[in-house]
């Protein structure tokens, strides 16, 4: 990395920080009992599982691509900014959707040095974006779809729950089984990460070069997110909570597409070197 991308190299750095912080959060999580006492038994299942995952992939997830990342290249800061927005996005959940417990400031803390990392290297691209793919070697349209198909799929799975919901003036049953006022993950999803999978896809299908670098942090996001979900249901199945089969199995098969898409593209790139 440059000396003049001083921007880069720091938020690659605090990506250190916020494994760390994010394993003391699993960490905690998993050896204190009292963390999820007042969850209910679905809702403690699901952080456990959480936990679990956290600690075992995105942790080394974000310390591997913080130290690729910290070489400059492009593709190696696109795929440290999707793992810093999946850290962002649990984080939230952490710090929002549990009752508040002895991590309280932990999670505020591990929040704000994740916002911090997706600040810097949003910066950081921003000045040196990475270079526009190859005429050919990515599957534009297969990507496109698989971005357009996400967003809308669990716009439509949140949105077929909040609004008969708000119809009958009750509450959503996830919100409910959960002991929630509201649920972040609606939130998250609706307010920023779904519209941001359908305006990548636009972008993609227009062979814009933001709509590609969209695309890439959000097929590293995906990737993670969706083995999460599939990796914190089967623990919950194992702790004897109810989780679907088939939610797992859609989950497994939602991560393996987007891995499989964001190894295509990181081959495809390969050769790419960051612009001067």
């Amino acid at each position: 990395m440059t000396r003049s991308d001083a921007t880069g190299r720091l938020g690659a750095e605090l990506g250190l920080v916020l494994a760390t912080a994010l394993a003391a959060v699993s960490l905690f999580g998993i050896l204190m009992p009292s963390t999820y006492a007042r969850e209910t038994t679905a809702w403690a299942a699901q952080a456990i599982g959480q936990d679990w995952f956290d600690l075992l992939v995105a942790v080394p997830w974000l310390a591997a691509t913080a130290r690729w990342a910290e070489r400059g290249e492009g593709r190696a800061r696109l795929v440290f900014a999707g793992g810093a927005l999946y850290a962002a996005y649990e984080l939230v959940i952490y710090a929002f959707g549990l009752h508040f417990n002895a991590l309280f400031l932990l999670y505020c803390g591990a929040l704000g040095v994740a916002l911090l990392t997706l600040a810097l290297t949003g910066a950081s691209l921003l000045r040196r974006p990475p270079e526009p793919w190859p005429a050919r070697g990515v599957p534009v349209k297969s990507l496109a779809g698989l971005l357009f198909g996400t967003g809308a799929l669990f716009g439509f799975l949140w949105l077929a729950e909040i609004l008969p919901a708000m119809a009958h003036g009750g509450v959503p049953a996830s919100i409910a089984a959960a002991a929630l006022p509201v649920n972040p993950v609606h939130v998250m999803d609706l307010a920023a990460i779904l519209p941001a999978h359908v305006a990548a896809a636009a972008l993609l299908l227009q062979r814009r070069q933001l709509g590609e670098a969209v695309a890439t942090i959000l097929l590293a996001f995906g990737l993670l997110m969706a083995a999460s979900i599939a990796g914190m249901m089967l623990v919950m199945r194992l702790r004897g909570a109810h989780a679907s089969a088939g939610v797992i199995g859609g989950m497994t098969a939602l991560a393996l597409a987007n891995g499989l898409l964001l190894a295509w593209v990181l081959r495809a790139t390969a050769a790419r070197r960051p612009a001067a």
